[in-house]
């Protein structure tokens, strides 16, 4: 797995190290991201959350517009990094705001599951789906295949028929 510094996701990203920074601090349970020894270092699924974020930035989104939207494109939430951030507010000490942070990380990450749970049922239909269909048409090329098979043996004898009678008339000539 390959992991990204800042200075790469924002060269990726294309837009300035200050900004990436900015974003993944307001937006930081959707930001896949690991600590190695004292440095932090990004996942490549950030790339597509912080593109998300840029497209929405420069749609004139505000920042609870792209909260919403990254909930409903169902990005994942990375657990580990949700409870470090929940701790986090706990010890800064504003418990009022803490609490609604809480809340609102829990709607979403209930909110993003139910999302996946209904992506995860819809595939599961569309392979019955797609099943089914491939089920009829491997039918189908049975059937055919008996039909070809019928078509030939019923051909054969009108054709041995035809070469005797086209030696017989040669014979004659």
């Amino acid at each position: 797995m390959e992991l990204l510094s800042l200075n790469g996701l924002s060269h990726i990203v294309g837009v300035p190290k200050h900004t990436t920074s900015t974003w993944i601090e307001e937006f930081n349970m959707y930001v896949p991201k690991t600590q190695q020894q004292d440095d932090m270092y990004y996942l490549p699924e950030a790339i597509d959350v912080l593109k998300f974020i840029k497209k929405c930035k420069y749609q004139q989104y505000n920042k609870t517009d792209i909260e919403k939207r990254l909930a409903d494109r169902s990005f994942p939430i990375r657990v580990e990094s949700t409870i470090e951030d929940v701790q986090q507010a706990f010890d800064q000490g504003s418990y009022k705001e803490n609490i609604l942070t809480v809340m609102q990380t829990i709607g979403l990450t209930v909110s993003n599951v139910a999302n996946q749970e209904k992506s995860i049922l819809a595939l599961q239909e569309e392979q019955a789906r797609r099943a089914k269909i491939a089920e009829q048409q491997s039918e189908e090329i049975n059937k055919l295949k008996q039909q070809i098979e019928r078509l030939k043996y019923e051909l054969t004898p009108g054709e041995k028929y035809e070469m005797k009678k086209d030696s017989f008339a040669r014979l004659f000539k």
